[in-house]
């Protein structure tokens, strides 16, 4: 099973796939989509949209996971969190693979077996949990992986 971690954000958008090696999930690759601040919202958008369908079209992932919007007290954020996240269904409804949303507390309890976990604690599970020599970073990128591994953990 391959599947492709995705934490959304505007400026930057972690990604991450895991494919399963003997039963085990093995970390295949990971990154950031960034866009360029200046840039019109609909420029940014297109950029998610195209970078993103470059990554399934490369690594053919069987599902996404997606971090699931909870609205913060900054509005503007949660509407262009909201924003990509529409990207991002679109795109993975166009190319027919199944999408399912996890909220951060969910994530952090399947990681962590704590549901309000810190950040550094997440990179440290993730490190442990797929023996890798460092942290993933930045956060984007952590929390990323933590979603491909919730992924692995649903099955």
């Amino acid at each position: 099973m391959r599947v492709l971690g995705i934490d959304p954000g505007l400026e930057r958008l972690g990604y991450a796939v895991l494919d399963s090696t003997r039963g085990a999930p093995s970390l295949v690759s990971y990154g950031l989509v960034t866009t360029e601040r200046s840039d019109p919202v609909e420029k940014r958008l297109l950029v998610i949209y195209e970078d993103v369908r470059g990554i399934i079209e490369h690594y053919h992932p069987e599902r996404i996971m997606i971090e699931q919007l909870i609205f913060a007290r900054n509005v503007t954020t949660a509407m262009m969190v909201s924003e990509v996240r529409g990207v991002l269904l679109l795109l993975s409804a166009q190319m027919k693979l199944r999408v399912e949303e996890v909220s951060p507390s969910q994530l952090k309890r399947i990681i962590c077996g704590n549901g309000r976990a810190p950040k550094a604690q997440i990179q440290r599970s993730v490190q442990c949990l797929l023996g890798l020599s460092e942290v993933p970073s930045p956060d984007d990128v952590a929390d990323a992986v933590a979603l491909a591994l919730v992924g692995f953990a649903r099955t």
